[in-house]
């Protein structure tokens, strides 16, 4: 079973705030990996935003001329992830494949340091549980010591 990853690509360290000046892409493409996504103006420098690796963008969150910050979400990718990631076969599903209940809003609602931890660590936020109206860090935390919980003991039957 092919497994996927949903990576979250957000606005990287700046000084000031920027303006998306460009949208190389659509949701739904595939893109190679160092693909140029969007681009970024900020005090008169250009920051081209590349795809991290190999995948197919499914959504965009950001329009063009929009102000973005450091850590503000541009954009989701669907990565595909090699077997055997941590020793075990895991299955990570995206969030394009979740069947979504009708009330459930399209766009999550998560903090931005959330997005950011769960990016770093590869985490498919779609997985994770909100204790509150946002997806908060103790809520990926939390969902991270479950899935461990789950492979340790399936590791030890």
């Amino acid at each position: 079973m092919t497994a996927f990853t949903t990576h979250l690509i957000c606005v990287p360290e700046l000084e000031n705030t920027a303006t998306v000046s460009g949208l190389h892409i659509l949701p739904g493409k595939h893109v190679q990996s160092n693909t140029p996504l969007l681009t970024l103006s900020s005090g008169g420098v250009t920051i081209e935003i590349c795809a991290p690796e190999a995948g197919l963008v499914s959504h965009l969150m950001v329009s063009l001329c929009e102000t973005v910050a450091c850590g503000d979400l541009l954009l989701q990718m669907e990565i595909e992830e090699a077997p055997d990631v941590f020793g075990t076969e895991a299955a990570f599903i995206s969030a394009s494949q979740v069947a979504w209940p009708e009330e459930t809003p399209a766009i999550l609602s998560v903090s931005p340091q959330a997005a950011q931890f769960a990016a770093r660590l590869g985490v498919d936020l779609s997985t994770v549980v909100a204790r509150g109206k946002y997806i908060e860090m103790y809520d990926v935390e939390a969902h991270i010591r479950s899935v461990m919980l789950q492979w340790q003991a399936a590791d030890h039957h």
